[in-house]
């Protein structure tokens, strides 16, 4: 559910499982930016299921990160990687840096290009990067081209990239918008692709990426693999075309990790 507030939006996510219920609320305040406060702020509270008692809670902007991250990862383990991959990543910000130290848990990244509006922000990205072992650099058109994995975490809500700019058997991870009527990805991309999602239904309400490359006539929805279908291997990638990963974010995603890591903590 998305609340519309004078300075911004609440996302809130409700999800149950077992003995376990979840509520995730969180905010997105644009500017917030140059406040120096962050954009994605929130908290996760964990339930009993049988009394709904409140029974832990986190951040939920770093519960976000975390799921969101390491759910496309396990994704992209399952569609194809190759182990020394050159990784283009659109954006600079927290959902950037996590996915790149969670796809090195699956791979050694060969290199890492890193393309976002604001300069500042991808110099110390880069920084960062550096720091923790990375071979990083700004990115160019030219490396876009070469690029074996490309990952789209940014506020954009207009395509990004073109298909023309694609290696033909590139993956590309979409994470950044939510919203029906914004897209990171062009609607010719779906076209000779093959699509994940984690939902078909949600992404037909919540992924303007998906919805709008429908809407264009570039995809089915009979062209599109659920997650599930890809986990339990009733569909697998076809590693020498280009496969293209969609998440919006699933409820039941945060209360898994939640979860576990309250049991574990126990």
């Amino acid at each position: 559910m998305i609340l519309d507030f004078s300075s911004g939006q609440g996302l809130v996510m409700p999800s149950e499982e077992g003995k376990f219920a979840g509520l995730k609320f969180v905010t997105v305040t644009p500017g917030n930016r140059d406040r120096n406060l962050p954009r994605i702020q929130g908290i996760y509270t964990l339930l009993d299921s049988a009394t709904l008692t409140p029974l832990a809670q986190c951040d939920g902007a770093a519960l976000t990160l975390l799921r969101t991250s390491c759910v496309t990862t396990a994704t992209l383990s399952k569609i194809g990687t190759k182990n020394l991959p050159r990784v283009f990543v659109f954006g600079s910000g927290p959902q950037a840096l996590a996915h790149i130290l969670a796809l090195s848990e699956i791979s050694t990244p060969r290199e890492v290009f890193v393309r976002a509006r604001n300069v500042g922000g991808v110099g110390l990205f880069l920084e960062e990067l550096t720091s923790r072992g990375f071979s990083a650099r700004a990115g160019s058109d030219k490396d876009l081209a070469t690029s074996d994995i490309v990952i789209l975490a940014t506020t954009a809500r207009q395509p990004l990239l073109s298909p023309s700019q694609l290696k033909k058997d590139a993956v590309v991870a979409a994470v950044g918008s939510h919203e029906s009527d914004a897209r990171e990805l062009p609607g010719e991309l779906f076209a000779d692709s093959q699509v994940f999602v984690e939902d078909i239904d949600v992404a037909l309400r919540e992924a303007g990426d998906v919805i709008m490359a429908m809407d264009e006539g570039y995809i089915t929805r009979e062209g599109i693999v659920e997650m599930k279908a890809l986990f339990s291997g009733g569909v697998h990638p076809t590693l020498h075309s280009r496969r293209v990963y969609k998440s919006v974010g699933m409820p039941w995603q945060d209360l898994s990790v939640f979860g576990a890591a309250y049991e574990f903590l126990s």
